[in-house]
């Protein structure tokens, strides 16, 4: 996967006013640079256009009722706290709709950091973005690989910045040690502890020789 458009969004810590968390704030933050970079890059590729140059990755869609403000290609978004990163997200296509505070991606690869390591990967087809909150939903082949070797598997998936919960009211397949979970519905971290599952739930042992833990997400 190319790896070109990198934005790099540093969330420092902002003066509170009154009972205003500092985690919304930062959220706040963080796709209002967004918003204020999405607009440099609309403007940079008009001010190209006019001198016959073409902005590299980037396509502005005709405007209409459901057409998107850009089209990244190659899109890759970090996110840090305090200059620690927090997640990253890499996908083939971003479309972006500024006014509907929404983002949606093609083929995501998403990670998420604990003290400055990789604690978990999530692919999918596509994933859409709250770009006021961070929340996403992804969708399609959704898989999550974490660092100790465990794996979810399902056909959707929501997560909140906020309280790093992952959710999903569809059918999950979770393999985390030597049991080999099925349910519907679950809610978890990112790291798939604390699972709570909604219902239909059956496990089972699987022999020594069956077990496995995975190291990175399968391709599509």
């Amino acid at each position: 996967m190319k790896r070109k458009k990198t934005k790099l969004i540093e969330e420092e810590p902002l003066l509170e006013e009154g009972p205003v968390r500092q985690e919304n704030v930062r959220s706040k933050r963080v796709f209002w640079i967004i918003g204020l970079a999405v607009a440099g890059i609309v403007g940079l590729f008009f001010a190209l256009n006019k001198n016959g140059e073409k902005a590299p990755g980037v396509e502005v869609v005709s405007q209409g009722g459901n057409s998107p403000d850009a089209v990244i290609e190659d899109f890759h978004l970090v996110s840090t706290v305090q200059g620690e990163r927090h997640w990253e997200m890499y996908s083939n296509k971003a479309r972006l709709y500024q006014n509907q505070k929404e983002a949606y991606a093609d083929n995501i690869t998403c990670q998420y950091y604990k003290k400055g390591k990789i604690a978990s990967t999530l692919t999918a087809d596509q994933a859409q973005i709250n770009t006021e909150t961070n929340a996403t939903l992804a969708e399609g082949h959704v898989e999550l690989i974490v660092e100790n070797g465990s794996k979810l598997e399902t056909e959707k998936l929501s997560w909140d910045q906020d309280t790093d919960q992952i959710k999903t009211d569809g059918r999950v397949h979770i393999y985390k040690g030597a049991d080999e979970i099925t349910a519907i519905g679950l809610v978890a971290d990112t790291q798939l502890n604390n699972i709570q599952f909604m219902k239909d739930v059956k496990t089972q042992v699987r022999d020594t020789h069956e077990v496995e833990t995975f190291s990175e997400p399968k391709k599509f």
